[in-house]
């Protein structure tokens, strides 16, 4: 385990990659917030809470698309199956899935400080706090490991980067009803803005980390038998 662990963290795409989808969301948010800041304003309370949700939600999504180019570009590229052959199927999952977690902290580091920084836009504005930086940073793994597991299922390149996004913006336009709050998109959200706001974690963060599990248990089984080629 540790070795492969070892050999992917020196892989140059997996900090490339947590790069990519820092300015990705960055450039996304920045828009946001450039806009809302050209709009004449009257006082009032603080956009950090709308800006904030926003900017968890593209974290996620972010995150998810790096998760599932880190399985499908190396799996299309045929360098997953060379890892296999030196670490075992098991033991290079993990790893992968392991190392891309760490990259997505990363940029959830990243985006949730400069976030924070951005604050200063608005008179209104606000500061950056660690609370914010762990909402941002935890949104960033969530997604990551979902998208991994996604990935590892479609295995298309291609695919996955639609299908990702679709995963998780899908279940919230869906009419669902009180259904809808214990899917993986809702739960991970509502543990975000709770962080991000010092509330301590509640059931939603134990609803979000038991899918994360089950979906990630599922990949890993599916890839130790499914044929590689």
């Amino acid at each position: 385990m540790v070795p492969a662990l070892l050999a992917d963290l020196r892989r140059p795409w997996l900090w490339k990659g947590s790069g990519i989808a820092s300015v990705l969301v960055l450039g996304l948010l920045g828009t946001l917030l450039v806009a809302a800041n050209l709009e004449p304003t009257t006082g009032g309370p603080s956009p950090e809470g709308p800006f904030r949700e926003a900017g968890l939600s593209l974290m996620l999504t972010g995150a998810g698309v790096m998760g599932s180019c880190s399985f499908t570009a190396d799996f299309r590229a045929g360098c997953l199956t060379r890892r296999v052959l030196l670490f075992q199927r098991i033991p290079a999952f993990i790893a992968r899935a392991l190392t891309t977690v760490l990259a997505a902290l990363l940029s959830g580091v990243i985006v949730g400080v400069a976030f924070g920084l951005s604050g200063a836009l608005f008179p209104e504005g606000w500061q950056a706090s660690p609370q914010v930086v762990l909402a941002f940073a935890g949104m960033a793994a969530m997604g990551s490991v979902w998208g991994f597991a996604i990935g590892s299922f479609i295995r298309s390149h291609l695919v996955s980067l639609f299908a990702v996004p679709l995963s998780l913006v899908v279940p919230q336009v869906l009419p669902l009803g009180n259904a809808g709050a214990y899917l993986f998109p809702f739960q991970a959200a509502d543990w975000a803005n709770q962080a991000a706001v010092h509330i301590p974690p509640s059931g939603s963060f134990s609803g979000a980390l038991a899918w994360l599990l089950i979906v990630l248990g599922a990949a890993c089984d599916v890839f130790s038998k499914r044929d590689l080629a």
